[in-house]
């Protein structure tokens, strides 16, 4: 990574965070045919077929939100980020660390859970899967949160940067 910051996100970057955003989505809105397919598996019941895409179009979509997350996390490294405004307090500029780090966390630790739990039949992954999700539906609500508080309070680029493409 270069000392010197960079001014803005690459199109990479926000093509990257908007893709994983709407594939997680989808998977909130979504979720039925996995859930019902888990459950008869696990109860050693017939799965109904109408179920059986849905489960796997769960179950790519995951390994697709790990691979875009690995290929960001990446690009966070290698690249960097653009600075913070700094009009923040320091207490705010904690927590947006601290979303983001758990963020992070979570858009590796739920597909792998999830991978898991569905390729090994570990339920201890399952329900790891189930808690991480629903703590990720919070935290990116959070996220979000702030990221409106910055624009209409604080009056910062923060969401335009993510917004705009301005470079590669």
């Amino acid at each position: 990574m270069s000392d010197t910051p960079v001014a803005s996100y690459s199109k990479t970057q926000i093509w990257l965070h908007w893709s994983i955003a709407a594939l997680i989505l989808v998977q909130f809105v979504a979720p039925d045919g996995m859930q019902h397919v888990w459950r008869a598996f696990r109860r050693g019941q017939e799965v109904s077929p109408s179920d059986v895409p849905l489960a796997y179009m769960h179950v790519v979509i995951g390994l697709t939100v790990l691979t875009l997350a690995a290929w960001r996390l990446w690009l966070r490294i290698a690249r960097g980020v653009p600075p913070v405004s700094g009009m923040e307090h320091p207490a705010l500029r904690l927590l947006a660390r601290a979303t983001h780090f758990v963020i992070y966390a979570l858009i590796f630790i739920v597909p792998l859970a999830g991978a898991v739990a569905w390729f090994l039949g570990v339920s201890a992954a399952a329900q790891v899967h189930v808690l991480g999700q629903n703590v990720l539906l919070y935290i990116v609500l959070l996220h979000t949160a702030g990221a409106l508080f910055q624009h209409f309070v604080f009056k910062t680029d923060v969401l335009r940067r993510m917004l705009a493409f301005r470079q590669a």
